[in-house]
């Protein structure tokens, strides 16, 4: 219900019903705040409508009555109702004149005349009545206040029903970037397309969901769809998982977005045209639009072109293991690995979930953010493991790739692994030595022993698949390994190398 159309006059008729027994007008039946989990008849809504109208005024009635130290006194008698009214008038505190007024003329148990309340406030029926109006005009702002905070909640609503529910009770570490990404997202000026990239187990999909949830709040966009290309999952216990239903192709992607933007009676038709049909209620309204897991669709090079007509003022955030930054119109957001502070909160309060003692002891967190940086992923998995395992098992585990930790580089390593020519492989195995710090663009060149095309299209590759993190400015970046990778080259790559040597030499 529109909250202008909640006014005094026909609120007083709804009161002066009730007084009557009698049904109150249909307007106010419409209220939104009287919805209940299923369609409600026009009788169940005029329960709930006197239901919550007398309980705003008791409640303002007792705060103001609180406030002026006069104690609860029964008011189920004529005489009870008239002493009351006295009290409430006899503080001269016009607020709760107005409150007491509504009350005692149309809600009190016992009715006396609007002469008799009059009398009993020391007030001439026509003043009393001006009380009566003006607390009247009280309810109806509180209604209004409660019939926008409800609007507010439904456009939530409205806006959230397609986002998946939250992975994790508290986001660690990436509260900055939430802010940074949503306000990109926000302006006018803001990009059309922006992916947020970084290697698995980063926390892509957890930071998108949460910028989705927190303009879900806001009025920024009118609705927000989203649709998961994610193929597999690791689970707590380090095995890989497949995931239900994902979207694999353009017309997968394109599908759902239809049916979530109320076009289900598109289904018959092509890609292509629901993409034509989509195009024009875009141009009208303002979406967010999230495609999760971008590189696990088959046909990526096909879907960004399909997509470009539909933005403006529509945007699109995209999470990806692979870099978009081939495709101008995109934005790149790089996922940060989380610093020691943020990585050891994370493992507490994972081990808190979990009913163990919180906080690792400095040496021991040290040592696991050693070997797995600040990987989320890989700090959950060895939070879960603990109540198997003791540390230090987990930790050579991990320096070993045994167990649960193999299917950990496994989810994160072995897709971009496979998809790496010789010369990106040979570049990534050469900077094994580098510093934690990093080295420039020239000593990489050196080390890697490749012709000048061959490294810059190794380097582009390494890149593309996030195995390489970036530091210091954009005109002379310093390049370093995350630690993460380091492990997994040593296990599984090297090491590999190793058995198959010594099988050759047997």
């Amino acid at each position: 219900m529109d909250v202008d159309a909640i006014t005094a006059p026909l609120l007083s008729e709804a009161l002066r019903a009730w007084r009557a027994a009698e049904p109150p007008p249909p307007g106010l039946l419409a209220l939104d705040i009287l919805r209940g989990p299923a369609a409600a008849s026009p009788t169940e809504r005029a329960i709930r409508l006197h239901d919550l109208i007398e309980s705003l005024v008791v409640a303002e009635l007792a705060r103001l009555r609180a406030a002026e130290a006069i104690a609860p006194s029964a008011a189920d008698s004529r005489v009870g109702v008239l002493a009351a009214i006295g009290r409430d008038f006899g503080r001269h505190n016009a607020e709760l004149e107005e409150w007491s007024a509504v009350y005692h003329r149309f809600l009190a148990p016992v009715a006396p005349s609007v002469e008799d309340l009059a009398r009993a406030a020391a007030l001439d029926a026509r003043n009393f009545r001006r009380r009566v109006d003006n607390g009247v005009r009280r309810l109806v702002g509180r209604l209004q206040r409660l019939e926008m905070a409800e609007h507010d909640r439904l456009r939530h609503a409205r806006r959230s029903r397609h986002l998946p529910p939250p992975e994790y009770t508290h986001l660690f570490g990436l509260a900055a970037a939430q802010r940074e990404v949503a306000d990109r997202l926000r302006r006018d000026d803001g990009p059309d397309f922006l992916s947020i990239e970084g290697l698995g187990g980063m926390g892509k999909t957890a930071l998108a969901r949460a910028v989705a949830f927190a303009l879900a709040e806001t009025s920024d966009y009118d609705g927000i769809a989203w649709v998961s290309a994610r193929q597999t999952w690791l689970n707590d216990r380090g095995a890989i998982e497949t995931a239900p239903d994902a979207a694999t192709s353009l017309a997968d992607i394109v599908a759902r977005l239809a049916t979530q933007l109320g076009f289900a009676e598109l289904a018959g038709l092509s890609a292509a045209d629901k993409l034509d049909r989509l195009a024009g209620f875009l141009k009208s309204t303002r979406q967010l639009i999230v495609i999760d897991n971008l590189e696990s669709v088959s046909d990526v090079a096909l879907l960004l072109p399909a997509l470009l007509p539909l933005a403006r003022p529509a945007r699109f955030l995209l999470t990806s293991r692979q870099t978009l930054s081939h495709y101008p119109a995109v934005v790149r957001f790089p996922v940060r690995p989380l610093s020691p502070e943020d990585s050891r909160a994370l493992v507490a309060s994972e081990l808190r979930r979990r009913g163990r003692p919180g906080a690792l002891p400095a040496a021991q967190m040290a040592a696991l953010y050693e070997v797995v940086g600040g990987t989320p992923l890989a700090l959950k998995l060895v939070a879960a493991q603990m109540a198997h395992w003791p540390l230090p098992a987990l930790l050579e585990n991990l320096r070993r790739a045994r167990h649960a930790p193999e299917r950990l580089y496994t989810f994160i390593y072995q897709r971009a692994w496979l998809a790496l020519g010789d010369p990106a492989r040979q570049l990534l195995l050469s900077l094994l030595p580098l510093a934690p710090d990093g080295e420039d663009v020239a000593w990489l060149r050196a080390m890697s022993f490749l012709s000048p095309d061959a490294f810059d299209e190794a380097l582009g590759q390494l890149r593309d698949y996030s195995l390489l993190e970036t530091a210091g400015p954009d005109d002379a970046p310093r390049y370093r390994l995350h630690r993460l990778t380091t492990t997994f080259l040593q296990t599984e790559v090297l090491a590999a190398w190793g058995d198959i040597a010594e099988e050759g030499a047997a």
